[in-house]
């Protein structure tokens, strides 16, 4: 089965988009993308094959696309997950899915394949779970995005006004060495301010306002009114 789906994302190739991708996603050598490659599929192209096909996919299939060196096949690959995991009921199977899914982080490489999948599989896969010791594990590996499927996770945390999780691994990962690390703190610090943890964010800031990255603080109060934005940026 997975060969029909390879088939058909094939022919859906635009070399010219593949290029800008290429470049978007920073594929050259020493870059975080280095060694990528692009067929230049939209991701609403993307999205309907993988709403196409995510009933039939055996983790056999699904497996043999993550593996894949096209990117966007594993872009695929990762949204046939989210598709199936929606569905699931059962925790057993929920389980099973999101081990498949971790076992395969290798293949998760580059920030738009975490992004697209983490919050709708780890993150709430581990709401429900008394033991993240998962989370904290890929947290600390000192692999980009095996820190950053951690951290992204934690958008549906958020999204159900859970902050002290979120926090911790927040503290854990503020003084990453990568921009996109940077980035994503920002970005589930704005969240958290915006689901009503803004007095939690504030404290957070004001205590870190010295070393916290710059990205991450204009991440963290891009949304907020222009004279508190100033404020925040003045103290750094």
């Amino acid at each position: 089965m997975w060969e029909k789906v390879l088939k058909q994302l094939e022919s859906l190739k635009n070399p010219e988009k593949a290029l800008q991708k290429s470049k978007y996603f920073k594929v050259a050598e020493g870059q975080y993308g280095a060694g990528d490659t692009f067929w230049g599929l939209t991701n609403p192209e993307v999205h309907k094959i993988a709403k196409e096909y995510f009933k039939t996919l055996e983790y056999i299939d699904i497996d043999q696309l993550l593996k894949s060196e096209i990117h966007e096949v594993r872009f695929t690959a990762l949204s046939v997950l989210v598709l199936k995991y929606n569905k699931l009921k059962d925790r057993k199977l929920k389980k099973e899915l999101v081990e498949f899914y971790i076992g395969h982080i290798p293949y998760i490489n580059n920030w738009d394949l975490v992004d697209c999948s983490t919050h709708f599989i780890i993150g709430p896969y581990f709401f429900d779970e008394t033991d993240r010791t998962i989370l904290i594990k890929l947290a600390q590996s000192g692999h980009l995005w095996s820190e950053r499927i951690a951290i992204i996770a934690m958008l549906y945390f958020v999204k159900n006004k859970s902050f002290e999780f979120p926090m911790m691994l927040i503290e854990m990962l503020l003084f990453h060495k990568h921009d996109l690390m940077h980035k994503a703190n920002g970005w589930v610090l704005r969240e958290i301010w915006h689901k009503g943890g803004n007095v939690i964010v504030e404290d957070f800031l004001k205590k870190h306002i010295q070393l916290i990255p710059r990205t991450t603080l204009r991440y963290a109060i891009e949304k907020l009114p222009e004279e508190k934005r100033k404020y925040y940026l003045t103290l750094k």
